[in-house]
């Protein structure tokens, strides 16, 4: 087994077909197939099944895949690193991150100090949504992760770096905007933008329980992939929305946004981490963000 054969398997698996992998990885399809077929007689097991669509993983493939994968973005890293290294760079930290949560003063004011402490260390930003930042700390894509509501996960760890809120928004010549509502039930009947829960399963899953408690049935008559497209479609007009409050700095002025009574759940913003991948410069940020929280300015 060698590193070449790992790298066939895993674009194969990507690509979803032999055919477009050998496109892909500029190789020969038969001799992809050799490939894929000697690592499979090595292991003595079957990873791949072929069907009309494409290949399927078996179950022995599945567990394969998913640690292969880690390897490989773990060695990339790695090589990175020590081209970094070469440049006079010690390190480079990824940290995953919404578009939104980039404005956050506290978010800034602490990576701030941990630029001006470690002028050395690359900090590379990654935007996306909560649920790819989870598997992406799980692959070792990512170094830290800013998002709400972590999973009950023992392989990670977090810690708190504000608390926002939710607010309501809405076009300011809608019926919300000419009659604010005091409660979420008061917004049953308008018109609501959403999103799909597989973008952000732990986030979806924590409003909606909330929408619930206060009797609370969203009248979704469309969705928008995070809270930049949603507050786009409230802006057209379309609906309104619920997003964190720090997702409203700088709305256009056809935008309001409305407190509710009831719209209180906490929204602690944490920096995520896993608890067998710290690095000396991934405790040296932490380190830093737990100062920012005990001794604000």
């Amino acid at each position: 087994m060698d590193l070449k054969q790992l790298r066939y398997f895993i674009a194969v698996v990507n690509e979803g077909s032999f055919s477009e992998a050998a496109r892909q990885i500029y190789i020969a399809q038969p001799a992809l197939t050799r490939k894929i077929h000697a690592l499979e007689k090595e292991l003595d097991v079957k990873l791949l099944i072929r069907t009309a669509r494409g290949v399927q993983l078996t179950t022995a493939g599945e567990v394969f895949y998913k640690d292969v994968d880690q390897i490989l973005n773990q060695l990339t890293r790695a090589e990175q690193k020590v081209r970094l290294f070469n440049k006079e760079h010690t390190e480079e930290l990824i940290i995953g991150s919404t578009v939104m949560l980039l404005w956050v003063k506290e978010l800034t004011e602490f990576l701030h100090i941990f630029r001006t402490r470690f002028p050395q260390v690359v900090l590379k930003m990654e935007t996306m949504l909560s649920g790819t930042q989870i598997a992406s700390l799980q692959r070792g894509k990512l170094d830290l992760g800013l998002l709400f509501f972590p999973p009950l996960d023992p392989c990670l760890d977090a810690i708190k770096i504000y608390t926002d809120r939710l607010v309501l928004v809405a076009h300011s010549n809608s019926l919300i905007a000419k009659n604010p509502p005091k409660k979420l039930a008061d917004i049953g009947q308008h018109a609501f933008i959403w999103f799909d829960r597989e973008a952000t399963l732990n986030y979806y899953d924590n409003l909606i329980e909330h929408f619930h408690q206060s009797g609370f049935v969203p009248n979704v008559v469309e969705r928008g992939s995070d809270n930049a497209a949603m507050l786009s479609l409230v802006a057209s007009g379309v609906g309104c929305t619920i997003v964190p409050r720090m997702s409203t700095f700088n709305l256009p002025l056809e935008i309001i946004s409305i407190e509710l009574d009831d719209l209180d759940l906490p929204m602690d913003l944490m920096l995520v981490w896993r608890r067998d991948f710290i690095t000396p410069m991934v405790e040296n940020i932490i380190n830093i963000a737990k100062e920012c929280l005990y001794n604000p300015n």
